[in-house]
């Protein structure tokens, strides 16, 4: 009787384990089929406009009035149309609202959330063609104003978002650049790391399932 018992459990448990199993082979494989992911970096130069606003204005602006030329390293070598000389590639204005002064020349910023802040336009990803943007998080920046001098400096560092792709977020990243003077040549470096699909994430969670179901399985039958 205990033996024909142990023989039940142990069919239930082991249906049950093959199930999750089963389940985390169909989400993965369809997630995989339409997957899209984006890993690399990419520069983008132009032009940009640091006002002279004062020392620790309230407010204050950045302009990129253009983009000049593009520099890619990962997945965004694979872009297509070509993107150089930044065909097509937009950047909003940041306009800043001063957080702190750290000093009598040195003030921080918030920039706000921007969707988008970069706009890549239409770009090919895999199979896929869509509009891909870069949406900036509320970040912070650091403004200082050269001493003696009509010239400012701003520090972009640490600033994060989210990469969008036909209307879903496939990675995050990192922006840092260095800007300085009325009118001057702007620097800006991304680096985007790929966010799993959700129905990965899914594959994932019932392959956890279907682990701690065999750890119980084997429990029994001690």
């Amino acid at each position: 009787m205990i033996s024909l018992k142990s023989k039940l459990v142990n069919a239930t448990l082991a249906a049950t384990f093959a199930i999750p199993l089963v389940s985390a082979g169909i989400f993965t494989s369809a997630g995989s089929a339409q997957a899209v992911s984006l890993n690399g970096s990419i520069g983008l130069d132009g032009t940009s406009i640091v006002p002279n606003d004062g020392i620790n204005p309230l407010k204050t602006s950045i302009k990129f009035v253009d983009v000049d030329g593009v520099d890619t390293d990962g997945d965004f070598t694979a872009f297509s149309p070509n993107l150089n000389p930044g065909a097509g590639i937009t950047i909003n204005t940041l306009n800043l609202t001063k957080i702190a002064n750290l000093s009598g020349t040195t003030a921080t910023y918030s920039t706000g959330v921007y969707t988008p802040f970069i706009n890549f336009g239409s770009r090919t990803l895999g199979s896929t063609t869509a509009l891909l943007s870069f949406d900036l998080d509320d970040s912070v920046v650091t403004r200082i104003r050269k001493s003696g001098t009509d010239i400012n400096d701003v520090i972009l560092d640490g600033i994060t978002g989210k990469f969008n792709f036909n209307g879903k977020t496939i990675a995050t990243g990192n922006l840092g650049a260095s800007l300085s003077g009325k009118t001057s040549t702007y620097h800006l470096t991304l680096n985007a790391v790929s966010v799993p699909e959700p129905t990965t994430m899914l594959g994932l969670g019932l392959v956890g399932a279907g682990m701690v179901m065999s750890r119980r399985r084997k429990s029994v039958i001690q």
